[in-house]
């Protein structure tokens, strides 16, 4: 799943404010990264976003509407 450009400098700017405050714990991340790279996500983790927003669309169809 991708990210949008705003989300991903978000997360860039949140990496940076670690990395700056705490230079171990940035290099635990960065090197968990690195050993976890490889693996493929399990299929139980995986986030299926079309069945989110199927459940969304289902919800705002069956939930009765108190406010016009």
């Amino acid at each position: 799943m991708s990210l949008r450009i705003g989300e991903r400098r978000k997360l860039r700017r949140i990496e940076q404010d670690i990395a700056s405050a705490d230079p171990r714990l940035a290099a635990l991340y960065t090197m968990f990264g690195r050993l976890s790279r490889p693996e493929v996500m399990p299929r139980l983790e995986r986030i299926h976003v079309w069945k989110i927003r199927r459940a969304a669309r289902v919800r705002r169809k069956t939930v009765p509407r108190i406010f016009n």
